[in-house]
């Protein structure tokens, strides 16, 4: 921490703030992934839904939405993008018909596993100055800020209005 230099010639180091930092943190790895995720065609809200649904096939879009903390409404304007964009299908459920369960299709698997891919990159730099030990200990920690603040751990960041960016 750089020392600030005060009227009459005393210096007094700045409180670092937890909150602060990992607003700084959040607002600019956020920001990266925008545009990494953006390269494929979608959002990171988009990105989200689609790793969801691939880790849980043939919940309901409610379901899924439920589990990312998204509203319904938007929830909704989310799945349309990507049905429109030919990633996700939604089919009759098979433990209730009158339930839509959310699938990826082929394009969707395909999307997802080259944002996954290169989501992984991002945080191999990310944490390039960390050693794996301290990576596991930095997300242990973070696990307990995120418990103490009542963040479920499958929340997403931004749930947003299901607007898109112009050029999505």
């Amino acid at each position: 921490m750089v020392p600030v230099q005060q009227e009459g010639g005393s210096e007094r180091t700045p409180w670092v703030s937890v909150s602060f930092t990992l607003s700084q943190l959040g607002l600019e790895t956020a920001r990266q992934f925008g545009q990494l995720i953006g390269r494929f065609g979608v959002e990171p809200r988009h990105f989200a839904v689609l790793r969801a649904v691939h880790f849980a096939p043939d919940q309901s879009q409610q379901g899924i939405g439920d589990a990312l903390g998204i509203p319904a409404s938007t929830m909704v304007t989310l799945v349309d993008q990507l049905e429109e964009k030919c990633l996700i299908e939604r089919r009759h459920q098979r433990a209730d018909r009158r339930t839509r369960a959310l699938h990826l299709t082929h394009d969707g698997e395909r999307l997802l596993a080259e944002a996954l891919d290169a989501a992984k990159m991002q945080e191999v730099r990310i944490c390039a100055e960390l050693e794996p030990a301290e990576r596991d200990q930095l997300l242990e920690l973070l696990g307990k800020v995120r418990a103490s603040l009542g963040v479920a751990a499958s929340t997403i960041p931004d749930q947003g209005s299901g607007e898109q960016p112009p050029g999505m």
